[in-house]
Formats: C-alpha cells, sequence, structure tokens
C-alpha cells in the first residue's frame, strides 16, 4: 500500500507541476509567433514571396543525430527526477519516524 501512496504522490505532484509549465508558457506567449507586431495571412504554395521549405535536407521523424544519446541521457534524468522527489517525499517520513522511535526510547527508560 505504501508504494502505491507513494506512486500516486508522484503523480500528483508531476501533474501538478507539468500543469504549471503549461500554464506559464502559455501566460508568457512564449511559444506564440512573432510577426514584427502584425499578425499575417500566408497562404499555402509559393504566392507572396515566400519560399517553400525544402524536404530534401529536412530528417525524417526519428532520425536526428544522436537518437541513442539522446534517449539515454532522457532517461537518466527522469530517473533523477524522480529519485529527488522520492527522497523528498520519503526523508522528512524517516526522519519524524526516528525522532519518535528515540523519543518512545528515552520516555519508557525514564532517565529524561
Amino acid at each position: 500500500m505504501k508504494t502505491i501512496g507513494r506512486i500516486l504522490i508522484i503523480l500528483v505532484v508531476f501533474s501538478i507541476f507539468a500543469g504549471l509549465m503549461v500554464i506559464v508558457v502559455n501566460a508568457s506567449g512564449a511559444n506564440a509567433p512573432d510577426f514584427n507586431g502584425a499578425p499575417q495571412f500566408r497562404p499555402e504554395g509559393n504566392a507572396g514571396g515566400i519560399r517553400p521549405q525544402s524536404d530534401a535536407n529536412r530528417p525524417e521523424r526519428g532520425e536526428r543525430d544522436g537518437g541513442g544519446l539522446r534517449w539515454l541521457s532522457g532517461a537518466i534524468r527522469n530517473v533523477a527526477v524522480i529519485g529527488f522527489l522520492v527522497t523528498v517525499i520519503v526523508w522528512p517520513k524517516s526522519v519524524v519516524k526516528k525522532k519518535k522511535k528515540t523519543a518512545a526510547v528515552v520516555s519508557t527508560d525514564g532517565k529524561s
């Protein structure tokens, strides 16, 4: 039951952070295109002097350089983040448990 509780806590914390990141990015306009202050309509094709993008040099989806290394570094980063979250959640509980245990030992000895 403890494991399921920890998993749920991690998922809730992750969902909160992910939601906050989405809100911050959308609120700041970081993902909005910049048209020098004026919105523009760009028709498809080569109308209006717009260069069509060449597909000759564009890599296929999933065929970027360093794909394996990128995947490995992402996996390591994810494990580190989850390990950090588990440490932040579990460590205070163990500290409180140790304090309670030492307090119980001292009170049963009668020497305090």
